[in-house]
């Protein structure tokens, strides 16, 4: 198994009572997202939580992972595995994880 981070970073977030699925889906497709990181598994710290917030994904593949895709290819990619996985969604301060 290979362990992936994907890091995108925004505007500081509202974030509701309670983060789901679809607010999650919604921030992806918004197109307002910065791409900050893709790569092996990372720590995360979020050294502007007062100006930024994090979205981060963490999540596992049987195949390495060609970290030059495109935009467009990492958000197909979290798209289907929000689709098809069951994440475990949690907030931290300002930030966002998804951990499939």
């Amino acid at each position: 198994m290979y362990k992936h981070t994907i890091i995108f970073k925004t505007g500081q977030l509202i974030l509701p009572e309670k983060t789901d699925l679809h607010f999650v889906t919604d921030l992806l497709h918004i197109g307002q997202l910065e791409l900050n990181y893709i790569g092996a598994a990372a720590a995360v710290d979020n050294k502007n939580a007062e100006q930024a917030s994090l979205l981060v994904f963490h999540f596992n593949t049987e195949q390495e992972l060609d970290y030059s895709m495109q935009e467009s290819e990492i958000n197909h990619l979290l798209s289907e595995l929000l689709k098809k996985e069951n994440p475990k969604i949690s907030t931290d301060s300002n930030d966002i994880n998804v951990k499939f």
